[in-house]
């Protein structure tokens, strides 16, 4: 069963300075420990993330815009509207970035975890 989306952004919890985030989807998954996840985030133009980690893995879906994302000590990648990555559980996520200097960069995120965790961790 959906819980009821209020529509809140809360830029709070996204951690990032100029980054929003809105739960678009939240659903208690059987067994009652767990959550599914479906959280749209904004990053300002050029806005970039700091070092950070993801207790469990995700999937982003870029809906708007072109963002850069790197693990560990692997090549940086882009992503452009319309393409998935998945971010990695327990890796360092060394960089990720709108390459927008103008235009703000849109995704969905969408994971598993436990009601009330953080999905975004500092190291």
């Amino acid at each position: 069963m959906n819980q009821p989306n209020d529509g809140r952004v809360d830029a709070q919890r996204a951690g990032f300075a100029g980054v929003t985030r809105k739960v678009l989807e939240r659903l208690p998954l059987p067994g009652g420990d767990k959550e599914l996840m479906v959280v749209e985030v904004t990053y300002p133009p050029g806005g970039t993330a700091p070092l950070h980690l993801h207790p469990v893995a995700g999937a982003i879906y870029i809906v708007e815009g072109v963002a850069e994302s790197a693990y560990g000590s692997d090549e940086p990648r882009r992503y452009r509207a319309g393409e998935t990555l998945q971010d990695r559980a327990d890796v360092p996520h060394t960089l990720f970035r709108n390459c927008d200097p103008e235009r703000p960069l849109r995704f969905l995120t969408i994971y598993v975890l436990e009601p009330g965790r953080s999905y975004t961790l500092e190291p």
